[in-house]
């Protein structure tokens, strides 16, 4: 999509729960060198799984965002989108040794593939328009090691990547049952006048594993 440098400006903050800058944003999506972090496994949807593992597959109707950015003349919103198409998949992957639930600790994977991109809409000087959000940004990592805590939350401890958005420090990950990890992240910077929230579900679901 070809748009003005003001306006993709916009659309990366819009992206980064983070509310990064706009150079930072760029910096941290453009293409790395090999050898960086940047340079993982993470979309290889058919990588060799760390022994048996159980996937969790993020369901795009599931995805609630909304961000608010509060400006003297104006307060700019977005709001995802689900009845609008979901381009790609992501995965998180766990240790099992039930094939039935995921251990207590062990290694994860994360998986993605296409550009796991969306359509939000923006309210911004009295105009509404739509613009692309992605729920996988930047230089995510591929994996590490989690815990299952007491509380039913996980805990992720990343081996590689720069982890943005639902998977920030205020991301919180709590498995339910066997079937379902509900994922959900506040931030909020400049005193509340940048507020961005996430909410979305990972269901069990086949991802390529045991190739």
């Amino acid at each position: 999509m070809t748009t003005s440098a003001a306006t993709r400006s916009t659309h990366v903050r819009a992206a980064l729960v983070l509310a990064l800058a706009a150079a930072a944003s760029a910096a941290a999506c453009k293409k790395e060198p090999l050898g960086t972090e940047c340079d993982n496994a993470r979309t290889q949807l058919y990588r060799p799984t760390d022994g048996k593992m159980l996937a969790f597959k993020l369901a795009p109707q599931s995805i609630y965002y909304h961000y608010r950015e509060t400006h003297p003349a104006d307060t700019m919103i977005i709001d995802w989108d689900t009845t609008r198409s979901y381009y790609g998949i992501a995965c998180l992957r766990f240790r099992t040794t039930d094939s039935v639930h995921i251990d207590p600790t062990g290694p994860f994977q994360f998986i993605t593939s296409g550009s796991n991109g969306g359509t939000s809409w923006r309210q911004w000087h009295g105009q509404t328009d739509s613009i692309v959000t992605y729920a996988v940004w930047g230089c995510a990592g591929d994996g590490g090691t989690y815990r299952r805590n007491a509380d039913s939350t996980i805990s992720f401890t990343w081996s590689n990547g720069q982890q943005y958005q639902y998977f920030g420090p205020t991301g919180v990950h709590r498995l339910l049952g066997d079937s379902l990890i509900q994922t959900t992240a506040e931030e909020s910077y400049r005193a509340d006048s940048t507020h961005a929230s996430w909410r979305l579900n990972w269901v069990r679901a086949y991802c390529g594993e045991g190739r």
